[in-house]
């Protein structure tokens, strides 16, 4: 689609903070020079925009569509979105009238996601986070073992080998501003011995810069069993039976070294379909 007017963009809001992954989607849409009108649960459309777009997060379900879409929208712009953290059968599909004629799909988030709604185009399997080295570069540094807390973990007080605590939920400085927070996580990620977290998105990014991470502090989830997880790494090459809980740096090298050469790497290629993927092209 050909436009030069804003996209508008239905991402999740952490008011009054930000989360890392949907900050990293805004973050990725100014790089690639995209005006965005932002909505989320928070701000509603409340009369008909003509067109949503989603992209990191798990929006393509019914719920998402019936609560905040409906009669919103025309057309549903889906550029790497899966379906929920975890969909309810007979909930959570799309009905295929509004999957033919709403929705214009050209990158989702994973495997399951197209199997769940019957897909069968031939569809680019990706998320955009994967662009974080892409278009993020920093210096070299003195590499550290970096533990990022998801938003609503809880987490030991200590984890065994960690130099560096940070978290996925940024706060905003005096100017208003996310980036502080935003892009110390992304430089000590691309500058990481390894990342323990339990934020999916920190995990994709690490993968973005090559570097070795492990699933570490879902409290009460194993995350072999959560199916946004299992979405996701099958798109890297592994299966939900090599997801592992993690806890301390040596765990987390152990399953990292049993998993690494499944893995398929994020290339210059790879990243390029993502950005063609984009459904709005400028005129």
């Amino acid at each position: 689609m050909n436009n030069n007017k804003p996209v508008n963009v239905f991402l999740f809001s952490a008011a009054p903070h930000e989360n890392f992954g949907e900050y990293l989607c805004k973050k990725i849409l100014d790089e690639m020079g995209v005006k965005c009108n932002y909505y989320s649960q928070l701000n509603v459309p409340t009369n008909n925009i003509g067109h949503i777009m989603t992209g990191i997060g798990g929006f393509l379900n019914n719920d998402i569509y019936s609560y905040y879409f409906g009669d919103k929208i025309n057309k549903w712009y889906v550029w790497g979105s899966g379906t929920n953290c975890q969909p309810v059968i007979g909930q959570s599909e799309l009905p295929e009238k509004i999957l033919k004629e709403k929705c214009v799909i050209s990158m989702l988030r994973g495997p399951m996601t197209k199997d769940f709604h019957n897909i069968k185009e031939n569809i680019l399997l990706a998320d955009p986070g994967y662009l974080a080295s892409y278009f993020f570069k920093f210096p070299k540094e003195t590499k550290k073992n970096v533990f990022i807390q998801f938003y609503y973990d809880k987490v030991p007080t200590v984890m065994l080998g960690v130099d560096v605590y940070l978290t996925a939920l940024l706060k905003a400085d005096r100017s208003h501003s996310f980036d502080s927070d935003f892009f110390n996580i992304l430089k000590n990620i691309s500058n990481a011995n390894i990342v323990l977290t339990g934020s999916m998105h920190v995990a994709i990014v690490a993968h973005s810069y090559g570097v070795p991470w492990a699933v570490a502090a879902k409290e009460r989830i194993d995350a072999s069993k959560e199916w946004k997880w299992q979405d996701t790494i099958a798109c890297m090459g592994l299966d939900k039976e090599d997801l592992k809980l993690c806890n301390s740096v040596e765990e987390g090298f152990e399953w990292w070294n049993a998993i690494k050469d499944k893995l398929k790497p994020v290339t210059k290629e790879y990243q390029e379909q993502i950005i063609n993927a984009f459904p709005f092209k400028k005129a």
